[in-house]
C-alpha cells in the first residue's frame, strides 16, 4: 500500500492523531458535564451553609440587640446587618440552582425559597415587635418608667408601696412569671382605691396621681402583652414560630442537600462509566494498531539496534558480522549505509588510535614537567599571592600588575639572633633558621595567612581575611617554641624568644622589577607599621604588639585579652599610633591582674593621675618584671612631682 518507511508512519501518526483527539474531546465534555454538576451541588451546600449563619446571627440578635440602647434609638445593629447579609447570599446561591431537568430537586428548591420568606417575615415581625416593646429608657418600656420616677417623686403614696411596685416589676423582667403581674395590678388598684379615698388630696392631684398609676399599670400590661407575643425568654409566640419554621427549612434542606448528593453521584457513575468504555475500547484499538506497526516495522530495525549495539560494546573493531538487509525502503538503505560506515570506522580508528598513542605519551611527559614546575613556582611565589592579583597561574602574570588589598600584616623576628648567629657556623645557621621556620610556616598557613617574604630570621606574613586568625596564629607560635626550645636545650644551645608586631590597614600586593627580573612584593604604609611595631616588644618587653587599627578590626573582639601599652609615634611616622600588648592564655600573670591594670589606665584618661599612680605603685612592688607596668608608674610620678608639664606625653621611638 505505501512503498516508503516514511508514508507508512506518516498514516499510522494521523491514524493515533485521530484517537488522541476523540479522547481530548471525551474528556472536555467529561470535565463540563462534572464542572456542572458540581456547581449544583456546591450552591445547594452554599446556600445551607449561609441559612445556618443567618440563624446564628438572629440568636446574637436576640442575645444582644435586644438590651443594645443603640438599636433602639436608631434601629441599626451590626447583628441584623450580619443576617440581611447572610439572607441575600443564601437567596444568592439559590438563584444559582437550576434543576429544570429534574423535577424533584426543581420542587424542593422552590420549597426552601418559601420556608425562607417566612423566615424572614416572622423575623422582621419579631424585630418590630420588640422595637415596640423598647428596652430601659427607650420606647414602651421608657414611658413606663417616666411614670414609675413621677410615682416616685410624690409625697401622697407611701415610699414602700411605690418601692413594692418597682420590685414586682423588675421581679417580672428577670423572671418573667405571671404572679408579679398579679401582684402589681392588685397593689395599684389598691393604691387607687386609697388614693381616690384621702380626703387630704384635691380632686385635681387625684385625677393627676391616678392618671400616672393607671397609666404605669396599663403600659405595664401592654409591655407583659408584647413580651408574650414576642416569646423570647419562654420560646413561645413569634420566637416559637420563627425556631419552628427554622427547624422545617432545615429539615427541607438536609433532605435536597442529601438528594443532591445522591443525584450528582449517580451522574458522576454515569459519566464515568460512559467515558471508561469509550477510553477502553480505544486503548485496545491502539494496543492492536501497535502491536502491527511492531511486528511490520519494528523487526529490522531491532536486528539493526543489536547489531550497533554488539558493534559499539566490541569497541568498534567487529569486523565479522553484517546486518541483513530485508527491506528496499530507508530500513533498507540505512542497514546498508551501516555495513560501509563500520567498515570505514574501523579502518580510520587504527589510524587514529595510532596516532592517539603517540601524542598521548607526548602529553603525558610534558604534562609531568610542567606539575613539577607549577609546585616549584609555588615555592617562591604563593599561590594566595596570585589569587588575590586575579591570576590563576604564574604565567599570566605581568610586570606592573597590581591590586589594594585590607589585610591584616604580622612581622616576626628572633630576639638577639645576631649573637645567637655569631655562635653557629654557616650551615648551623641555615639549618637553624630552616627548622625554625619549618615550625612557624604551617600554623600561618593553617589560619589563613601567607608568607610575603622572610628577611634573615624575620618572617613577614599577611592575613587577607580576618584579623582574628592573625591574632590566634601567633598564640600558637608559643606551642610551637616550647618544643623547639627543648630540642635546643638538648643539643646545648640557648632558648629562643620571638617579637611580633600586628598591624591592619590598606596595602598594594604587586609585581616590581624588569621583564627579564620580576619580583611580587608588598608596598604600604601598613607594612612599615607592622615593623615598626615589632620594634616595640623589645622597648614594652612584651611577646605580641597591635595596633589599634587591628583591635577595632576585630570580629570576637571579647575572644582575647589584651592591654593598653602606649601612644607613640614611631621612627619614620608622623602620626601617633595606640598601641596594645595582647596576651596569650600562657600569660596567666599578666591576666591576673588585668582587670586592675585596666582601671590605673582608665584613671590616666581621666586625669586621675594619683589615683592611677597608687595602682601602679602597687603593682609593681608585686610584679617588678613588667616593664609596661614600670613605665606608667615613673610617668605618674613625673607628673605627679611636676617635673612633666602635661600628661600629653608621646614616646618617641628613635630605634626600629
Amino acid at each position: 500500500m505505501f512503498r516508503t518507511f516514511r508514508h507508512r508512519l506518516l498514516f499510522w501518526f494521523l491514524v493515533f492523531i485521530s484517537f488522541s483527539f476523540v479522547i481530548i474531546m471525551l474528556s472536555i465534555t467529561y470535565l463540563k458535564k462534572r464542572e456542572k454538576v458540581l456547581k449544583r451541588t456546591e450552591a445547594i451546600e452554599q446556600s445551607y451553609i449561609m441559612l445556618l449563619k443567618s440563624a446564628k446571627a438572629q440568636q446574637d440578635f436576640f442575645s444582644y440587640a435586644s438590651r443594645d440602647p443603640k438599636f433602639f434609638r436608631t434601629g441599626d445593629n451590626e447583628y441584623l446587618d450580619q443576617y440581611l447579609k447572610l439572607l441575600d447570599s443564601t437567596r444568592s446561591y439559590l438563584m444559582k440552582v437550576d434543576f429544570e431537568e429534574e423535577g424533584a430537586l426543581a420542587g424542593g428548591v422552590e420549597f426552601i425559597r418559601s420556608d425562607i420568606t417566612e423566615i424572614d417575615a416572622v423575623f422582621l415581625e419579631l424585630i418590630e415587635q420588640i422595637q415596640a416593646r423598647g428596652y430601659k429608657n427607650f420606647n414602651l418600656e421608657g414611658t413606663m418608667r417616666k411614670d414609675a420616677h413621677w410615682l416616685e417623686g410624690i409625697n401622697e403614696i407611701a415610699t414602700e408601696d411605690i418601692l413594692y411596685l418597682r420590685r414586682y416589676e423588675k421581679d417580672y423582667i428577670m423572671r418573667n412569671e405571671s404572679v408579679y403581674v398579679t401582684r402589681l395590678t392588685q397593689l395599684v388598684d389598691k393604691l387607687a382605691q386609697e388614693t381616690v379615698a384621702n380626703r387630704r388630696i384635691s380632686k385635681a392631684r387625684k385625677s393627676e396621681i391616678l392618671s400616672y398609676l393607671l397609666g404605669y399599670r396599663d403600659k405595664f400590661l401592654q409591655l407583659v402583652e408584647l413580651d408574650q407575643r414576642i416569646g423570647i425568654r419562654d420560646n413561645s409566640g413569634l420566637k416559637q414560630k420563627l425556631d419552628q419554621t427554622i427547624t422545617i427549612c432545615e429539615a427541607d434542606f438536609s433532605s435536597i442537600v442529601l438528594y443532591t448528593q445522591e443525584w450528582a453521584d449517580a451522574e458522576f457513575k454515569q459519566l464515568t462509566a460512559s467515558f471508561g468504555v469509550i477510553s477502553v475500547l480505544l486503548m485496545i484499538i491502539s494496543v492492536w494498531i501497535s502491536s502491527m506497526i511492531s511486528k511490520k516495522i519494528t523487526k529490522p530495525l531491532t536486528e539493526l539496534t543489536m547489531h550497533i549495539t554488539r558493534f559499539v560494546d566490541s569497541n568498534f573493531t567487529l569486523e565479522t558480522e553484517h546486518p541483513v538487509v530485508r527491506t528496499d525502503d530507508e530500513i533498507g538503505s540505512l542497514t546498508r549505509n551501516f555495513s560501509f560506515l563500520k567498515d570505514e570506522v574501523i579502518s580510520r580508528l587504527k589510524f587514529f588510535k595510532q596516532k592517539v598513542d603517540e601524542r598521548t605519551t607526548e602529553l603525558a611527559n610534558a604534562n609531568k614537567k610542567l606539575i613539577r614546575l607549577s609546585k616549584a613556582n609555588s615555592r617562591f611565589v604563593p599561590q594566595e599571592f596570585l589569587q588575590n592579583l586575579g591570576r590563576d597561574s604564574i604565567e599570566q602574570v605581568q610586570l606592573g600588575d597590581q591590586v589594594e588589598r585590607e589585610m591584616t600584616v604580622i612581622f616576626t623576628d628572633i630576639r638577639e639572633f645576631t649573637k645567637i648567629s655569631e655562635s653557629l657556623s654557616p650551615q648551623e645557621n641555615f639549618d637553624f633558621l630552616n627548622g625554625y621556620l619549618s615550625g612557624i610556616v604551617p600554623i600561618i598557613r593553617r589560619n589563613g595567612g601567607f608568607i610575603d617574604k622572610f628577611i634573615g630570621d624575620s618572617v613577614m606574613a599577611l592575613f587577607p581575611e580576618n584579623p582574628d586568625h592573625a591574632i590566634q596564629t601567633v598564640f600558637e607560635f608559643e606551642d610551637f617554641l616550647d618544643d623547639f626550645n627543648q630540642k635546643l636545650k638538648k643539643e646545648n644551645k640557648l632558648p629562643i624568644e620571638v617579637g611580633t608586631g600586628i598591624h591592619t590597614g590598606n596595602l598594594i600586593l604587586g609585581t616590581i622589577g624588569h621583564d627579564h627580573r620580576l619580583e611580587t612584593t608588598v608596598i604600604s604604609d601598613a607594612v612599615n607599621t607592622s615593623s615598626r611595631v615589632e620594634g616595640l616588644t623589645k622597648y614594652y618587653e612584651a611577646k605580641i604588639i597591635g595596633t589599634e587599627a587591628t583591635l577595632s578590626k576585630l570580629k570576637k573582639k571579647s575572644s582575647f585579652k589584651y592591654r593598653f601599652l602606649d601612644k607613640v609615634n614611631v621612627k619614620g611616622k608622623s602620626k601617633t599610633l595606640s598601641v596594645y600588648e595582647f596576651l596569650s592564655p600562657r600569660e596567666e600573670t599578666k591576666i591576673s591582674y588585668l582587670k586592675t591594670y585596666n582601671e590605673a589606665v582608665k584613671h590616666i584618661k581621666n586625669k586621675e593621675i594619683a589615683e592611677a599612680s597608687v595602682i601602679f605603685s602597687e603593682l609593681h612592688t608585686k610584679y617588678p618584671e613588667d616593664r609596661a607596668v614600670a613605665i606608667f608608674m615613673d610617668r605618674c610620678q613625673s607628673f605627679l612631682d611636676k617635673k612633666t608639664a602635661t600628661w600629653d606625653e608621646i614616646t618617641q621611638m628613635i630605634s626600629k
